[in-house]
């Protein structure tokens, strides 16, 4: 076996050398190039990634800024209907009060009323024969 080796080295050499250049050539011209295409693309897709997240982010600030508009208009629509409860509560608190003195005068007046009845009587009366 050792002898067959000896005999046969230049030819075993030659294929090694042959195979390794073959390597080399494959590495230089193929596997180099390929990696570097996937590193472009690497770099590319992290562009876009970084490009789809500063686009997803802009649209979560519009959309932030959106709510934040609708929060306030929210807040001066509460406002405004506790200003128009406020005004109603004020109307009828006056008007409350017109009522009661309604009814105080309502009662004076039936007083007025009834004294007025009672001098006619009266009158009425002292006039007969």
């Amino acid at each position: 076996m050792l002898s067959w080796l000896k005999d046969r080295a230049n030819v075993i050499g030659a294929v090694a050398g042959t195979i390794a250049a073959f390597v080399a050539v494959q590495q230089v011209f193929v596997v180099g190039p390929m990696n570097r295409r996937f590193d472009a693309m690497e770099r590319n897709m992290d562009q876009r990634f970084d490009d789809q997240d500063k686009y997803i982010n802009q649209r979560f600030d519009a959309m932030d800024q959106r709510f934040e508009a609708m929060d306030q208009r929210f807040d001066d629509q509460d406002k405004y209907i506790n200003q128009r409860f406020d005004a109603v509560e004020q109307r009828l608190g006056r008007l409350e009060d017109d009522m009661a003195k309604l009814h105080a005068l309502s009662d004076r007046v039936s007083r007025n009323e009834g004294e007025i009845d009672v001098i006619r009587q009266q009158l009425q009366t002292a006039d007969a024969p």
